[in-house]
């Protein structure tokens, strides 16, 4: 949601001081402020400040959005739209202390193999496809499994062709890291 605000604020910077788009963003700098201050609490604990400090700051951004004119088919009115209608699950992470207050990870987590996709559409075969999208799905568990990726692959490539070594076996994993 962030975003989409970000992408709406002018770039003449004159206009920065009255501007809908940087006031939101503010509004969510504030609110991710006061979630880093709960990084280091317990589940149950960052759940109940939360609630207690998070949660009114966000029902006072929606309320605050709510109140905008929204006109037209620009970046300000299509943000405006977009949190409005995704609000019920923008309060998700409330429900649960061990809920992200967003879903960077994921977005950070599926980058590569985004990008990747590109480059696939150039594979000559479609097997060359296929096993770069093995290959690649190998070395993204073998990150996720907090493995060196390439000292994995050169012990998986020194074994016997048809060993199995899955990046995720503890034996295999405190030799490789």
């Amino acid at each position: 949601m962030r975003r989409r605000f970000v992408e709406a604020i002018p770039s003449d910077k004159k206009l920065h001081s009255t501007s809908v788009a940087v006031q939101t963003v503010e509004r969510i700098k504030r609110i991710y402020h006061e979630e880093g201050l709960l990084k280091n609490c317990m589940s149950d604990e960052r759940y109940k400040e939360r609630q207690k400090i998070i949660k009114p700051l966000i029902d006072e951004f929606f309320a605050w959005l709510e109140t905008l004119p929204v006109s037209g088919k620009n970046k300000l009115a299509e943000a405006i739209g977009y949190a409005i209608n995704e609000k019920s699950y923008l309060y998700t992470f409330l429900e649960n202390g061990n809920a992200p207050i967003d879903n960077n990870r994921a977005e950070n987590a599926i980058r590569p193999f985004a990008v990747g996709r590109k480059n696939w559409l150039f594979s000559n075969t479609p097997r060359g496809a296929e096993c770069s999208a093995a290959l690649y799905s190998i070395v993204s568990t073998a990150h996720a499994n907090c493995l060196d990726a390439e000292k994995y692959l050169t012990e998986l490539f020194r074994q016997p062709s048809g060993t199995i070594i899955m990046p995720w076996r503890e034996e295999k994993k405190n030799e490789i890291s």
